[in-house]
């Protein structure tokens, strides 16, 4: 054995050290794994992530006051003191007879701040001189929290009805899990308070089927229990229901359940873990088609470990379960097999080369080892920048970066440790095809093997073709990329896509002025109309106000008497597009002198409409009508604007025109449509528009960040800017095929699109920079340039294949069964990740060849 061989025996690692000490290996997989389940149990879960809490509704009661006078003498001082406020984002306020309510938005910080700022402005407020009569302002910076369970008490008597929600009210208040609980629909003996004040106008009224299949409408009270945080939802709704079923109930009582956060967190997290399973399955039968069935049974135990450990560190960091952190091991999983069949990969060469297993095993991955952690950091690289994004959004998918951040950590140390491991006892060598390896007999992996070693000599020729002409194959392919530019226009935006709940919303206004009594007519012949749908199983009917709070991104609705809002349950989630096209249609030809609104359950940021118009200055009642006009002959559903209410943004005379695109159309092509003819002024766009622009630069940001860090890491793994340039100049390739994706798909260009994109970059470079680093290898050991070119991408064919392929193909359960919020983002990386790897292949080398008879690289 060489000197060199000599090296590389002495040293090994933590690589060496679970060869040489295999009992202590397999005590550590075993705590490892013990360590991962019981994790997995104690994990909180949760449907959707949690938004935080930086806005709160101030409101004041001024009993006979006009909205002139609420306007002047409550809105504008409290306006002007909240103003004082140093960690102030937004301030929007309407005033209306009797009250005023003024909507208070923070900037995004950690909780206790947050919590110090209220503090602040309650001291501000305390401060504010109001006229004789007039209540004290009420600061709620809890009204957007969600009921976890939402239960309809109902009966032919409201007496009984209040008198039982209020026991069933105070048997859950003496729960340890339940937090606040709130009653709708309870008359107020006197008003006294705010709360009182809106109760006063405020009935519910409950639509549900009964057995036989019949409709049946009665009074009914709503309870809304929220569950105290760190509770798991499962145990916490076996409570409540267990709490419940002791309260004694008066004949002809009953109680049913509108809205159950429990089961939505259940059906969701189950529709992901049989996803990630199928990934799971995807992935190993992948690696078992390109690895002989001893690689791939090594990548195969790999999963679970790196899982374990993933599991154990989202513990330790209070990451629950929940469709984004889910969703992030799933598109996790292709990547995290990375390292291990790279490991595998040094380990087999290693073997094929007449290594001593008891060497080989630990020092196959020990060479590899710096190409191994610099792959692991760029994909990291790729993810962990968009803990960086701002306000609701970063809240929204924080948990995505942090979760493959640990994934990728976990299968770095996986690598190192258990691949080595496991590698002594069954990996036995495996030669690539490129130095004769054998073709294996069972038909569909001799079919496979068959296929790649055809494969190599195309890949062979072709690669010498692009060498010979490395200016011809560098434009091609460059212009590919401008080529596929002209698919952007054909995108579709869409901020976030509807959620795929059994539920949908029912908004009604009515005119201003007008009174409880017109509201009640109008929500009596809504409820006729949804006795008639098949479909529906259950409706709320709130009359005065809204429903209470019951997903994360309802806004709720302000007592009011020509406000109305309904809940409407269904069977099936599938059955709600068709009875949204239905209840539209009946609505507009059936019920006369009010708004209704029928909208699906959205999902990100609460917007009250997805296309809002905000206009000031002079002449808003005509600058209102221009747009109103201009929307309403793009095809906008339900034009409609609070002309009727004085609103204030940020202290400033405001009239929003909003609208609702037809069903099934896009928000942002309505609004594109109606642009060239919207009034020149004092406009701005709301809504959709305003969210997405500012998540794309906002998204700017962060791949620049990420591309910064990934070209640095670069620099440091091979001591030069030149060739971490050469590597760079491959990423834009991923974008061609990222925009064919969401062409082919029809999948809109929105928030989750963009994380795709952002991350799209660091992914391909990690798939491709074993290719780089063993060039490097080969240039070392004094292989002429074009020889080493040739070598490395045919030695690091399998591995780079490998692994692609893992990637894309764990993909395909999220893209298809995952739901329409990972549309965008799955066909991003699909498409992205294979056209770009594809053409990586061939372009690396040839830039490699150009930089070096440039003299850039030596």
């Amino acid at each position: 054995m060489g000197s060199k061989s000599d090296e590389a025996v002495s040293g090994g690692g933590v690589a060496r050290f679970f060869v040489e000490h295999r009992w202590f290996g397999w005590l550590a997989m075993a705590a490892i794994l013990a360590w991962g389940w019981v994790s997995f149990q104690k994990l909180p879960r949760q449907e959707d992530p949690t938004f935080p809490t930086h806005d709160a509704l101030l409101v004041t009661v001024f009993p006979g006051a006009p909205a002139t006078t609420i306007e002047e003498a409550i809105t504008n001082p409290l306006e002007e003191a909240l103003s004082r406020l140093p960690s102030l984002e937004s301030i929007r306020s309407q005033s209306r007879d009797n009250h005023s309510v003024i909507l208070i938005t923070l900037r995004s910080g950690k909780k206790e701040e947050i919590e110090r700022h209220w503090e602040e402005a309650r001291e501000i407020l305390r401060s504010v001189e109001l006229p004789p009569g007039c209540g004290s302002p009420e600061l709620d910076p809890d009204f957007q929290l969600p009921a976890t369970l939402l239960f309809a008490v109902h009966g032919e008597d409201r007496g009984e009805v209040e008198a039982s929600a209020e026991r069933i009210a105070g048997e859950l208040g003496r729960t340890k899990r339940a937090g606040r609980i709130r009653q709708f629909g309870n008359a107020p003996e006197a008003i006294l308070s705010f709360a009182d004040f809106a109760m006063a106008g405020y009935s519910v009224e409950l639509l549900h089927r009964e057995e036989g299949g019949m409709m049946r409408d009665s009074p009914s009270v709503l309870v809304a229990v929220e569950m105290k945080s760190g509770n798991h939802i499962r145990a916490f709704k076996e409570e409540m229901l267990a709490r419940v079923g002791e309260v004694p109930l008066a004949p002809g009582v009953g109680i049913m359940i509108v809205s159950d956060q429990p089961e939505a967190t259940a059906r969701r997290i189950g529709q992901f873990l049989r996803c990630f399973l199928e990934a799971v399955v995807v992935v190993v039968f992948v690696a078992s088609l390109l690895m002989d069935w001893r690689t791939a049974l090594v990548v195969a135990v790999a999963i679970p470990l790196t899982l374990a450990i993933t599991l154990g560190g989202m513990a330790a960091l209070g990451v629950p379960l929940q469709q984004i952190s889910i969703a992030a091991l799933i598109l996790a999983l292709g990547m995290l097999v990375d390292d291990p069949v790279v490991a595998s990969d040094g380990i087999n060469r290693e073997l094929a080369e007449g290594r001593p297993r008891r060497i080989a095993a630990w020092l196959g991955p020990f060479r590899l080892r710096r190409a191994i952690f610099f792959g692991t950091l760029i994909n990291i690289m790729a993810f962990l920048p968009l803990v960086l994004l701002p306000g609701d959004m970063g809240a929204f998918i924080l948990s995505l970066p942090i979760v493959m951040t640990l994934a990728l950590v976990s299968s770095r140390i996986v690598s190192m440790t258990f691949i080595p491991l496991l590698g002594y006892y069954l990996l036995r060598g495996q030669k690539g095809f490129e130095a004769g390896g054998e073709v294996r007999r069972f038909p569909p992996f001799r079919q496979v093997d068959l296929a790649l070693r055809a494969l190599l000599p195309r890949y062979r020729a072709t690669l010498g073709f692009a060498l010979r002409h490395p200016l011809a194959t560098t434009v091609t392919a460059y212009g590919l990329l401008v080529a596929s530019t002209l698919l952007i226009p054909f995108f579709g935006k869409q901020f976030f896509p509807p959620a795929e709940r059994n539920q949908l919303l029912v908004d009604i206004q009515l005119p201003e002025g007008s009174p409880i009594e017109r509201t009640l007519e109008v929500t009596h012949q809504v409820g006729e109309i949804l006795r008639g749908e098949a479909s529906v199983e259950s409706a709320a009917i709130v009359s005065g106000g809204g429903t209470p709070m019951f997903y994360y991104n309802i806004l709720p609705r302000q007592p009011s008497p020509q406000v109305a809002q309904v809940l409407v349950n269904t069977r099936h989630a599938d059955e709600v597009p068709g009875l949204i096209v239905r209840l539209r249609e009946a609505f507009d030809r059936e019920v006369s002198g009010a708004l209704c609104l029928v909208k699906q359950i959205e999902q990100g940021p609460a917007l009250e409409t997805p296309i809002e118009i905000l206009l000031t200055g002079p002449d808003l009642p005509e600058q209102a009508a221009l747009v109103t006009k201009a929307l309403t002959t793009a095809g906008a559903y339900q034009v409609h604007d609070d002309a009727g209410v004085i609103t204030h943004v940020d202290r400033e005379r405001t009239v929003t025109v909003r609208a609702l695109p037809p069903f099934g159309e896009l928000a942002s092509r309505v609004l594109d449509k109606a642009r060239p003819h919207l009034p020149e002024g004092a406009i701005a766009f709301g809504g959709e528009d305003r969210e997405l622009r500012k998540s794309q630069q906002e998204m700017k940001r962060v791949l620049l960040i990420s591309l910064a860090l990934i070209s640095l890491a670069m620099m440091i793994q091979f001591r030069s800017v030149a060739k971490s340039v050469v590597v760079m100049l491959t990423v834009p390739l991923g974008l061609i095929g990222a925009f064919v994706g969401l062409a082919a798909t029809h999948a809109s260009f929105g928030f989750m699109a963009l994380i795709g994109l952002v991350s799209l970059a660091g992914v391909i470079v990690s798939h491709i920079i074993v290719l780089s680093d063993f060039i490097e290898e080969e240039r070392a050991a004094g292989v002429a340039l074009e020889e080493a070119l040739t070598r490395a991408a045919l030695v690091r064919l399998r591995a780079v294949l490998a692994t692609v392929f893992a990637t894309v193909c764990g993909l395909i359960p999220l893209a298809l069964t995952g739901g329409e919020l990972w549309r965008p983002l799955t066909a991003v990386h699909l498409f992205g990740l294979l056209f770009g790897t594809l053409l990586t292949l061939l372009l690396l080398p040839v830039l490699y060849l150009l930089f070096a008879r440039w003299r850039l690289i030596r």
